[in-house]
């Protein structure tokens, strides 16, 4: 099963087109890497996943059903995936108050958004911080408080922008550690991009190499 099927899909800015993809599946239930450097379409392939942005042309699918751009249909798809941040920013509040906005706002009661959160904040390995303030944070911490955020919504797809680029090797590992385990236990369908190639290959099932806009192995037949 795939989470995602992208057929012909591009995206242009003014005159220059900054994404090329001609057909791409991402599995369901799986982790997968984009790797590349910067500029080769990355962030802008995440946001299209991630339903913040829509294709200039071309079609996608998530979970084989047609995505469509409408306002209502959007709202639906938005809520199925969570998309982490590069360089997060929290609340100057407690952690605990930062893992549960997202619930907050979702209409979550206060009962079931201590429970969620608390156990987000657990499998990161951070309960110990629940009533700390989150600015005062290390750079890995954030990181980790902010994939409680996203555990807590419970969401299907958990997409991460650079997850690894701003934290030490322990914080790295247990990141890896963390996105498998969402991924094995959870059925998590968990997309990452990274310039680390060797922590993203050790975490993915699948790595797709990004050069210019497009994946390196498809042919070139964007308009």
């Amino acid at each position: 099963m795939t989470a995602y099927r992208l057929r012909g899909v591009t995206r242009v800015f003014g005159e220059r087109q900054v994404l090329c993809v001609p057909d791409l599946a991402i599995g369901a239930g799986k982790v997968t890497a984009l790797l590349g450097p910067n500029g080769s379409g990355k962030s802008t392939l995440l946001n299209i996943l991630a339903f913040l942005d829509a294709p200039t042309e071309g079609a996608v699918e998530f979970f084989g059903k047609p995505a469509r751009h409408s306002h209502k249909e959007l709202l639906a798809l938005r809520r199925q995936v969570v998309l982490a941040h590069q360089n997060p920013v929290l609340f100057t509040t407690t952690v605990k108050k930062n893992v549960e906005f997202g619930l907050k706002v979702r209409g979550v009661p206060k009962a079931e958004r201590e429970r969620r959160a608390g156990e987000a904040l657990d499998l990161v390995g951070m309960r110990g911080f629940i009533n700390a303030k989150a600015h005062r944070l290390s750079g890995g911490e954030t990181q980790r408080v902010v994939m409680a955020q996203a555990l807590a919504l419970d969401a299907p797809v958990l997409l991460c922008d650079e997850p690894a680029a701003s934290v030490d090797a322990e914080n790295r590992r247990v990141l890896l550690s963390l996105l498998e385990r969402v991924c094995k236990e959870k059925g998590v369908t968990v997309v990452v991009t990274s310039h680390d190639m060797p922590w993203a290959r050790s975490l993915a099932h699948t790595t797709v190499w990004l050069e210019d806009g497009a994946p390196v192995s498809a042919p070139q037949s964007c308009p």
